[in-house]
């Protein structure tokens, strides 16, 4: 479409690409808004080619053309008309509103794609100054259409995918996202993600250990917190790793101590003094509430079992159950009795020194002597099946699970055995694992840990998986001879004549 000249004007022009060449009234341009092509005839000048679409009517003259034009950073007051009359403020207001009149109505007639795509574009054209002005108007606005936690994907999720998606988090992650929101902390107090938390493999715990948490952390509807079964866990773990606990010490023994003995609420203890005595681990007296005398000599191996105390002041050690007890002695034999008559059952011989400690489990047991070696017996036929070399000296304590034996020597190292293979799998001396720099009197080991304690005054933590020290504990002021831990608790007895109590839950 092609505009129409102004009548009686000589110069006359088509427009061609959207540039004017001429002036036109401003009915014609309004007539011309939906042009999108006009040409020009040959006759032009040069400058006037330069110019930009402008139209008048009367006084009234509008300016159209370049898209330079709406930049707001391009300055008005030395633009001039066709005729070189400079705009004034006002003029430049007007004019500028008028082109934001035209934006808004563009933007309107826009459909939902075309108004994002402009604004697609007009946003990396603002500044600082748009940008606050932007996020000041839009706050209030970007969610009153949406539902509630619209920007919330746990919110919208069931349950059980819930549920399953935190279960992938680790303990630290999950207790983070508790302080999210409310909603969050609802979810991420599931009991069965904590619960599948505190039964890994991560966290092991002894099955007595187990049913103490169980008893103590129990609501009133007679379900488990397991938030507070783990974080109990967490903590324990934490303080052991790092040696965190509360050291009491019990005295009263005029001698060293020999041997110990500990369950939940007591701590039985033999010495050189030829007593026994029995403390209280629920109160803070040093003291013992009993003492058992009797013995002749030096009381030299414990076991209790309930209301029940086992003691021996001949042999170096003597463990039982509720059928038999076994017992070592100088004499290089062991020896194994029916508790309920008296009667020896079997002797096992074949030591060539003295049987300095023994363990049993099930059917399998297992004797440390002075010989240097370690002999595994099957208990029904009463037969050695296998003999363990490898220590420099004699075998003073030894303990083992299902599939490995821990054993330590007057040679100061402690090794670890392949039960079934019969082979030494790691040696742990001072020199290359930090080891005890003294005599291994005692260890004792469980899932996880080997706490172990000798003649340099400590008591050293290891870890069975990766074989590296955890902790070294110090107290005592002479040599540990006898230890016994728990999840919890560690006992120790030395010849400082003192019971120390290792405490890593109060930490």
């Amino acid at each position: 479409m092609f505009l129409e000249e102004k009548k009686n004007d000589p110069n006359s022009y088509e427009i061609e690409g959207g540039k004017l060449r001429k002036f036109y009234s401003w009915n014609e341009v309004r007539r011309s808004e939906s042009c999108c092509s006009f040409r020009l005839p040959k006759r032009s000048h040069s400058k006037e080619r330069s110019q930009n679409w402008q139209s008048c009517q009367g006084n009234k003259i509008l300016r159209l053309g370049r898209e330079e034009d709406f930049l707001p950073d391009r300055s008005d007051h030395n633009r001039t008309f066709g005729y070189g009359d400079k705009l004034d403020h006002s003029t430049v207001f007007k004019r500028n509103q008028e082109k934001l009149s035209l934006m808004v109505r563009w933007f309107e007639e826009f459909s939902g794609q075309e108004k994002t795509s402009f604004l697609q574009a007009i946003l990396p054209l603002c500044g600082p100054e748009q940008n606050h002005t932007i996020s000041s108007v839009v706050q209030d606005r970007l969610h009153c259409y949406c539902i509630p936690n619209c920007q919330d994907p746990l919110a919208f999720l069931p349950a059980n995918v819930v549920e399953k998606i935190l279960s992938f988090l680790d303990c630290k992650s999950l207790a983070r996202s508790q302080g999210v929101c409310r909603l969050w902390r609802s979810m991420a107090s599931n009991d069965k993600i904590w619960q599948r938390l505190a039964l890994s493999s991560t966290w092991p715990f002894s099955k007595t250990g187990h049913e103490r948490q169980m008893r103590s952390h129990r609501k009133e509807d007679g379900s488990v917190d397991w938030k507070r079964v783990f974080v109990e866990r967490y903590k324990l773990q934490r303080n052991w790793r790092r040696g965190y606990c509360h050291v009491r010490t019990f005295e009263g023994h005029t001698q060293a101590i020999t041997c110990i003995q500990f369950d939940g609420s007591r701590i039985v203890s033999g010495s050189h003094d030829k007593t026994i005595r029995v403390w209280d681990m629920r109160t803070n007296s040093p003291w013992s509430v009993i003492t058992l005398c009797g013995h002749s000599g030096t009381v030299r191996c414990l076991h209790l079992l309930d209301n029940r105390l086992i003691s021996g002041s001949t042999d170096r050690t003597i463990k039982m159950d509720e059928k038999k007890v076994v017992s070592g002695s100088y004499d290089r034999s062991v020896r194994v009795w029916n508790i309920k008559t008296g009667n020896c059952e079997k002797i096992l011989n074949g030591h060539e020194d003295h049987v300095l400690c023994v363990q049993f489990f099930g059917d399998m047991l297992l004797s440390g002597s002075a010989d240097k070696t370690i002999k595994v017996w099957d208990l029904p036929s009463g037969s050695c099946s296998k003999t363990l070399r490898g220590h420099r000296d004699a075998v003073t304590c030894i303990s083992f699970d299902q599939s490995r034996l821990f054993s330590g020597s007057l040679d100061r190292t402690i090794k670890v055995w392949n039960l079934s293979l019969g082979n030494c799998i790691n040696t742990i001396d001072w020199m290359s694992s930090e080891g005890h720099t003294g005599v291994i009197r005692c260890l004792q080991a469980d899932a996880s840990k080997l706490v172990s304690a000798a003649d340099d005054r400590t008591l050293k933590v290891w870890s069975l998986d990766t074989g590296q020290r955890i902790a070294t504990l110090r107290n005592h002021t002479d040599g540990v001879t006898c230890l016994q831990f728990n999840d919890f608790v560690i006992v120790s007895g030395s010849y400082d004549r003192t019971v120390k109590l290792w405490d890593f839950s109060v930490c």
